[in-house]
């Protein structure tokens, strides 16, 4: 190993042998491009808001040809909120209120406004394609991240060329790499736009300039950039300031071209801080805050020398050869005033970290030490020269150390160890900077390395923003109204589920889930099968009324980098009765879930259990349940917006109707469905005299031969059986005792049917069923299931069949079921005569109990409309949300008089219906 002549004249080249300069060139870039290579090998950023402005800046530049950060403020702030022009207060701190009340960044612009070229060719591709929000972050993330990668590759192989002048090829590659390598270039100027990586690259090339020769391109050059490295990050003025004094000795008589040179990025600096920002010092010094110094600088600067968590040494122990073997680099007389001015600089700065808080935040190691690296790195060649071999084994020892720490960064580093320490609560808060358990190289390695995102595709929306009251069950201080957002939508990361979403409102994180599930739609349009949908109900008590900001958040993976989804305003209506609030609200969630349920050709499907318990149903698609839901909602169509969905279920139903004018339960028998949700089943009465009046076909022969067909099928007393076959016809049925049962159910639909297309029938009919109410042969499908009964009992009321059933008959099997026989019980009630203030109130208190908790109770225990004959082999229940929800609906609107709106309890059935 050799070192620079010790009587070489300063400001001249070292001399070598022919060709090796080119020689040198060749090393440099190929150290340059190994690097860039490797820079880029985790496929992510690892960035911090410090670099958010100047991922951006340079296409607003391009794009809107300003400085300020107002056109971009979206993207910059993330989903924060900005500071406001009257309080200068927003969760997004990297942004800040200048002098006209403009946006400005809270760091200096050098960064951003030295990259912009090289942004040209990302904003000529967005410009073809229109900007698209998710592209444009994208394109701006891969920018962000090939431009750092960019910068620190170039300070390594100007660190060979200037290394180069004190010592031989390979010892200047070897430290080289390990600059690159084995200190924060790599996980801190490589990884994202700090300012430190800009920082290192006009460090090294104004050291590269003045420990050359003299000319006086050089002088100006190196005036300009030493210049900028304090216009590039103010605290660097220090280091600035050393390497200025020597510049002006070594410029010569050409001195005042280097002072020139320098003054034009001061000056620029100083119109913008106090032209846009407003203050001499810059947006810095607008967020200056007591709690940002430190009162033991002793401990200071051990922390930024040594504690596990920050200390330079520790994350690059070969670095620590400098402090213990600096004499031996005041051997080289040509350098030894550049060396000692650079010690003196190095020592300031260190001793003005170590008087503020010298946590530094959320980033990898001591990271604010990171732009003085290259001037230790400077000083090890002597020193390397004066090693015996066995200190040679140490040093290469340590450098492979401090490789392997900047490794576990580059791919395992999420920050996430930073965040339990910064905020764990201690009655010293640097006491976790301490524990060598905090240290990121050892926190980290907990979880798997850091999957890659740079290139990743994000998609999504939010569908869904709406205010609900939820109804609170608390059994010490009582039921309470508490109003919260629902906010829904989906997200997609090439094809995948996200690791998970956060929604922000106005810059403050509210809530978050990594629970998604399947969307239809998205399935259906983009053929993508991940999950992608998500919701999430937002507590909103605490929000005043009026315009407030959303935004939703998503990462692709553990530790990956959140990126924004949406953002979308919204106005929160000022508060009324919260009582109030929450039922109307509630009516549009039930009105929702209905249509959710309703499949693309118009029916809903019908659960069904082998318990009376409604536990893991199946389902089945039967023509039953779809006509039921039909004289339900029918009523309310109009009020409850519900015309669409059930004009769908009337198209389904009427499609039903066979060539000789029956209905089966299951369908047509050549219906798709059937084998699928349902069987080829054998006509019968009930479901024919329904459909035919609810939703009738218009060929009057099919419905003069479907009525022919039930009359044979009546018994002696004029009641009419349930299925339209002979009993060796019956197809995919169980018989009970009673293989063709005249139900009492039945008979009601009948009666209902006949009222409008035979009078006299209906009539008969009413008689018959009159004399047979207690009849224990005719409760074969609504023994213990009375809520239809209760029902229908008052649409023969209406129609003039005033029918009496014993009570013992409406007795409910299931005792949860006994809240939906009242339910029908208050419809029928509240429709048929003026609503008294003790019904409103007890119709009010089960509309609240059945919808609290996003109608819990509803889902967990929706009304049994019927089952099958129980002398049959197998038994069944037959439930229904979607039925439960209609009923629900019928009580609301009953319970309320609708301004403008025509009222259900003058609507009849046959006008509704028909």
């Amino acid at each position: 190993m050799t070192g620079t002549d010790p009587g070489r004249p300063s400001g001249t080249e070292q001399q070598g042998p022919p060709g090796s300069y080119l020689r040198d060139a060749v090393i440099a870039l190929m150290l340059a491009i190994f690097a860039f290579v490797v820079f880029n090998a985790n496929g992510r950023l690892i960035s911090a808001a410090d670099t958010f402005a100047a991922r951006y800046l340079p296409f607003s530049i391009l794009r809107n040809h300003t400085v300020l950060m107002d056109p971009i403020a979206g993207p910059v702030a993330l989903g924060r909120s900005a500071p406001t022009a009257d309080t200068h207060d927003g969760t997004a701190f990297w942004l800040q209120r200048g002098r006209r009340n403009q946006l400005v960044s809270k760091y200096p612009l050098v960064v951003p406004l030295v990259l912009t070229p090289l942004y040209l060719p990302a904003a000529h591709y967005l410009d073809s394609i229109g900007w698209q929000p998710h592209v444009t972050d994208k394109v701006a993330r891969i920018m962000e991240k090939l431009c750092a990668s960019l910068i620190a590759a170039t300070s390594v192989a100007l660190l060979y060329l200037l290394l180069r002048r004190r010592t031989d090829a390979r010892t200047a590659s070897l430290l080289s790499l390990a600059f690159a390598f084995g200190t924060t270039a790599w996980v801190i100027s490589s990884q994202a736009l700090w300012m430190h990586g800009l920082a290192q690259l006009l460090i090294i090339a104004t050291m590269w300039l003045i420990t050359g020769p003299r000319t006086f391109a050089r002088i100006a050059v190196a005036g300009f950039l030493c210049a900028l490295i304090a216009a590039n990050r103010p605290p660097d003025a220090i280091l600035a300031a050393a390497l200025g004094l020597w510049g002006l000795q070594w410029a010569g008589k050409r001195w005042t071209w280097f002072v020139l040179a320098g003054a034009v990025p001061v000056l620029l600096t100083l119109t913008y801080n106090l032209g846009v920002v407003g203050h001499v010092a810059g947006a810095y010094a607008l967020t200056v805050h007591p709690s940002d110094f430190n009162d033991n600088t002793l401990e200071g600067i051990a922390g930024l020398l040594f504690s596990p968590t920050r200390g330079l040494f520790v994350f690059s122990p070969f670095l620590l050869f400098v402090p213990f073997l600096v004499v031996r680099a005041f051997r080289e007389k040509s350098d030894r005033g550049l060396t000692i001015a650079l010690c003196i600089a190095i020592i300031a700065q260190v001793i003005g970290y170590a008087m503020v808080d010298w946590r530094q935040g959320i980033a990898w190691g001591p990271r604010w030490l990171t732009d003085l690296v290259p001037l230790l790195v400077w000083m090890l060649p002597p020193i390397l020269a004066s090693m015996s071999r066995s200190t040679r084994v140490v040093f290469a020892g340590a450098c492979a150390a401090s490789i392997a720490i900047q490794a576990i960064g580059a791919f395992w580093y999420t920050g996430e160890s930073d965040t339990r320490m910064l905020t764990t609560k201690a009655d010293d808060r640097m006491q976790p900077m301490w524990d060598v358990r905090n240290a990121a190289f050892v926190a980290e390695l907990s979880h798997p390395p850091v999957q890659r995102d740079l290139f990743m595709d994000l998609r999504g929306n939010v569908d869904l923003i709406e205010f609900l009251d939820v109804v609170v069950h608390d059994a010490a201080k009582g039921d309470r109204v508490e109003r919260r957002i629902d906010v829904a939508g989906w997200a997609l990361v090439d094809s995948s589920s996200p690791q998970d979403v956060a929604v922000l409102i106005d810059g403050h994180e509210v809530a978050g889930t990594s629970h998604f599930f399947e969307r239809p739609d998205v399935v259906q349009t983009l053929a993508e099968r991940s999950h992608a949908g998500w919701r999430l109900r937002i507590p909103a008590d605490d929000l005043r009324p009026g315009r407030h900001k959303l935004a939703v958040l998503v990462r692709a993976h553990p530790g990956g980098e959140a990126r924004l989804l949406r953002e979308k305003s919204f106005d929160l209506p000022a508060a009324g009765d919260p009582h109030e609030r929450f039922l109307d609200q509630s009516a549009s969630r039930a009105v929702e879930r209905i249509a959710r349920a309703q499949s693309a050709p118009g029916y809903w499907l019908t659960s069904f259990t082998s318990e009376t318990r409604f536990e893991k149903p199946q389902v089945e698609l039967n023509t039953y349940l779809n006509a039921i839901m039909l004289d339900i909602a029918g009523p309310i169509e109009h009020v409850a917006s519900m015309e669409e969905m059930l004009r769908r279920a009337r198209d389904f139903l009427t499609q039903q109707i066979e060539d000789d004018g029956l209905v089966r339960y299951h369908g047509r028998p050549d219906a798709q469905t059937i084998g699928v949700l349902g069987c080829a089943i054998t006509p019968d009465s009930d479901d024919t005299a329904l459909v035919w009046r609810v939703a009738p076909g218009k060929d009057r022969i099919k419905l003069s031969k479907a009525m022919g067909i039930m009359r044979r099928f009546r018994t002696d007393d004029g009641l009419y059986r349930t299925w339209l076959a002979p009993r060796t016809a019956y197809q995919c049925l169980d018989p009970g005792a009673d293989p063709n049962p005249a139900d009492i159910g039945i008979q009601m639909h009948m009666y209902l049917f006949l009222a409008e297309k035979d009078p006299s029938g209906a009539r008969l009919l009413c008689e018959s069923l009159r004399r047979h109410a207690d009849d224990p042969a005719i409760w074969v499908y609504y023994a213990g299931a009375p809520t239809m009964i209760h029902l229908r009992q008052a649409d023969l009321r209406r129609l003039g069949c005033a029918l009496e059933i014993p009570t013992s008959r409406l007795q409910p099997i299931v005792p949860d079921q006994a809240i939906w026989p009242k339910v029908a019980s208050l419809v029928n009630t509240l429709e048929s005569s003026p609503i008294t203030s003790a019904q409103r109130n007890e119709a009010t208190h089960i509309l609240q109990v059945l919808a609290s908790n996003d109608f819990a109770y509803l889902a967990s225990t929706p009304p049994l409309l019927y089952h099958n004959d129980m002398s049959a082999t197998v038994r069944r229940y037959y439930w229904s949300q979607e039925v439960g929800f209609a009923l629900w609906l019928r009580l609301y609107y009953a319970s309320r008089s609708i301004e403008g709106q025509s009222d259900p309890r003058t609507t009849s059935l046959r006008s509704t219906n028909s």
